[in-house]
């Protein structure tokens, strides 16, 4: 794994270059906050066989946010440098266990700093996630939305009683109330699930300064029509520039499957599968 040296409390994080078949890119911005409290981070194996992507936006007042979201990331850098057999054996147990870790972890420093958290753990062919708070992981598979995780939080409850509709989310004056966090008395109690992955699948990992203002569609146009780094810096800087003066932090993580790679068939069968593919789609125009 290749690292940048991050001092604490840093505005943002950047852990890795990952050399797994999936394309990357990230971006995060202060917006109109007087602190960014959000970390984003991508960890891989030393034998290349997983990766783990993170966004954590904090909580809990001035530098206490940033304390936590810090935390999180410092955390999960630890647990990928020294993997648990858990996380081959049991995927799902060992993010759990760095879940608690991370609480209790913050909880060791700081009596008043929180943190939401989303997940994803890559390796072969699935993505195991885990999410507690309001920032979100949403999969996407040719323009549609397959999943996304569901916010710990007022709003998220409002729209599952049909009180608001989900477009309503962002704007809602009760948006910022969670009710599940990173620290404090009771134990996290995240929300956990896995995902097959097929080649050319997108996944974004965002904090609510963007899901609040980028629409699910155009997380996949910007990302269909650009690179994912320079898509990841468009969305964000379209979150913050949406969001005006008073804009959230903003934070996102992009990963999309390489198509070539993803496949177990030899190359040169898969280029004549795909010439055989586009002499066919065309004889049907």
């Amino acid at each position: 794994m290749t690292t940048g040296a991050t001092p604490s409390l840093q505005p943002s994080i950047q852990e890795s270059a990952p050399t797994l078949p999936w394309e990357n890119g990230a971006a995060s911005q202060q917006g109109g906050r007087h602190e960014q409290q959000d970390r984003w981070g991508l960890f891989q194996l030393h034998n290349q066989e997983g990766l783990l992507a993170i966004v954590a936006d904090g909580m809990g007042g001035h530098r206490e946010g940033a304390l936590g979201a810090q935390i999180v990331i410092d955390t999960a850098r630890d647990f990928i440098l020294h993997p648990p057999l858990s996380l081959e054996t049991d995927p799902p147990a060992a993010l759990n266990q760095l879940s608690r870790q991370m609480h209790e972890i913050i909880n060791s420093r700081s009596e008043t700093a929180r943190s939401t958290l989303v997940m994803v753990w890559l390796a072969g062919g699935r993505a195991y996630w885990l999410n507690i708070g309001d920032s979100r992981l949403y999969h996407f598979r040719q323009g549609h939305r397959l999943m996304r995780t569901r916010d710990h939080s007022v709003v998220q409850l409002l729209t599952d009683l049909g009180e608001i509709q989900e477009s309503e989310m962002g704007a809602h004056p009760a948006q910022n109330r969670l009710y599940r966090c990173l620290g404090g008395e009771e134990l996290p109690r995240p929300d956990q699930g896995n995902l097959a992955i097929e080649a050319g699948d997108l996944l974004a990992l965002c904090s609510d300064g963007v899901w609040e203002h980028v629409t699910e569609s155009e997380f996949w146009t910007t990302t269909r029509d650009h690179g994912l780094a320079i898509a990841a810096h468009r969305l964000i800087e379209m979150a913050v520039q949406r969001g005006g003066a008073d804009a959230d932090n903003a934070t996102l993580v992009l990963l999309r499957t390489d198509p070539g790679a993803a496949s177990d068939a030899p190359r040169w069968l898969r280029w004549l599968s795909a010439g055989f593919s586009s002499l066919l789609n065309r004889d049907r125009r």
